[in-house]
């Protein structure tokens, strides 16, 4: 196969998905997706399914029940980007060649980065909840524990669902809110150096997390896990003290990076990332490439929620540009970070680039609330797979 697309489009994630519903909306018909994945999946659930307050089978639907109507679908696996040439290699040793690149394909999970964390993921109540297969094992450790530690991990690299580990936090806390005696204690170990990066909401994470009663290190790294022992080695990032602790139930959230097949190709920046104008969404060095997503390099929270402002975007300055008109299509670095801070109750974060607050509803989105709560277990997926999927939010 040896094939030519005016529109390919690396991903069927959120970014993939909705710029392909923007794009023939806007009568660009030959488009093609290419990913490699059966299942499409709402990623912002497994939290929630690893706190019991939702079913795993919920988050997720065949990848061609979610691919637009007009657009093609090719389930293989990239293996190059050549940029200069238009041309994407595939596993099955298959070339498709196009006119212009849409790439969306999300993070990769550097679960090996951590000494010993492979071997023992899923086993000894070593927990993740950025898999779907092990979400639910999360949940099967969470109701064993009795005593001991909790801890709860954050890497120093950029994650997608920025605040993923914060939700497994607060609502672990609600889950153990019953037990007087021989209740867990939880740790939170993050190797960032702040809490969030927006002030005004930090101050709120900061005031639950001492409200509950939980411990918390900032610039902590996990570096290592021995599940049969059941500890936990760290790393202090400002004194380069190593040490390790002993746990009960770990939950770890991975390093993540940029994929492979982005850092070996000429469209990465020098640490991966899909090197992108932060507000246009077009590739520095080249023109017929755009991007959008947890793969490139926008300065922002990693979110679901970006991914939506991002797609209208992408495709306004995609047409554009197809169109030879000037790109007026601007992102300004908007994204929403909801945070169950019990079951029933959360905050919702939105800012953009300037990382000044900008709530989108008539109340302090700080402040918990069962309605936050509400509009993110119930209201952001029917959403999600009504109107962002489908080009029409």
């Amino acid at each position: 196969m040896n094939k030519k697309y005016q529109v390919v489009i690396l991903g069927g994630g959120s970014g993939g998905i909705s710029t392909a519903s923007h794009l023939i909306k806007a009568g660009i018909k030959d488009v093609l997706i290419i990913d490699h994945a059966d299942y499409h999946a709402y990623q912002p659930a497994w939290p929630l399914v690893g706190s019991g307050a939702e079913k795993k089978e919920n988050s997720r639907k065949k990848m061609k029940k979610v691919i637009p109507h007009g657009a093609d679908f090719l389930q293989q696996k990239v293996t190059a980007i050549q940029a200069v040439e238009r041309i994407i290699r595939l596993n099955n040793n298959e070339q498709i060649n196009y006119e212009y690149l849409v790439v969306a394909l999300g993070l990769q999970l550097d679960f090996e980065k951590i000494e010993g964390l492979p071997a023992t993921l899923g086993k000894n109540n070593v927990c993740t909840n950025y898999l779907y297969d092990y979400a639910d094992y999360t949940y099967a450790s969470l109701k064993k524990v009795t005593a001991g530690n909790v801890i709860v991990t954050k890497p120093s690299t950029p994650i997608k669902g920025g605040v993923a580990p914060e939700n497994s936090l607060f609502t672990f806390d609600e889950f153990f809110k019953n037990k007087k005696k021989d209740r867990p204690t939880l740790i939170l170990k993050s190797a960032l150096d702040s809490l969030f990066p927006v002030e005004k909401y930090r101050r709120e994470i900061e005031k639950q997390i001492e409200k509950k009663g939980i411990s918390y290190d900032l610039q902590h790294e996990l570096i290592a896990v021995n599940g049969p022992e059941k500890t936990a080695t760290f790393k202090n990032l400002a004194t380069s003290e190593i040490y390790s602790l002993p746990f009960e139930m770990l939950l770890v959230t991975p390093p993540m990076s940029a994929p492979d097949v982005i850092k070996q190709s000429t469209l990465s920046d020098e640490e991966g990332w899909l090197d992108v104008n932060k507000h246009t969404l077009q590739h520095v060095r080249h023109q017929n490439v755009f991007g959008l997503g947890d793969c490139t390099n926008l300065p922002t929270v990693k979110m679901g929620a970006a991914v939506r402002k991002q797609a209208p975007v992408l495709a306004q300055n995609l047409i554009a540009q197809i169109k030879g008109k000037p790109l007026k299509g601007y992102y300004n670095g908007m994204t929403a970070c909801p945070i169950a801070t019990e079951y029933g109750q959360a905050i919702m974060a939105e800012f953009g680039y300037d990382l000044k607050p900008k709530e989108s509803l008539p109340l302090d989105q700080s402040k918990t609330n069962p309605l936050l709560y509400q509009i993110k277990k119930r209201g952001i997926p029917l959403m999600y797979w009504h109107g962002m999927l489908k080009g029409r939010s």
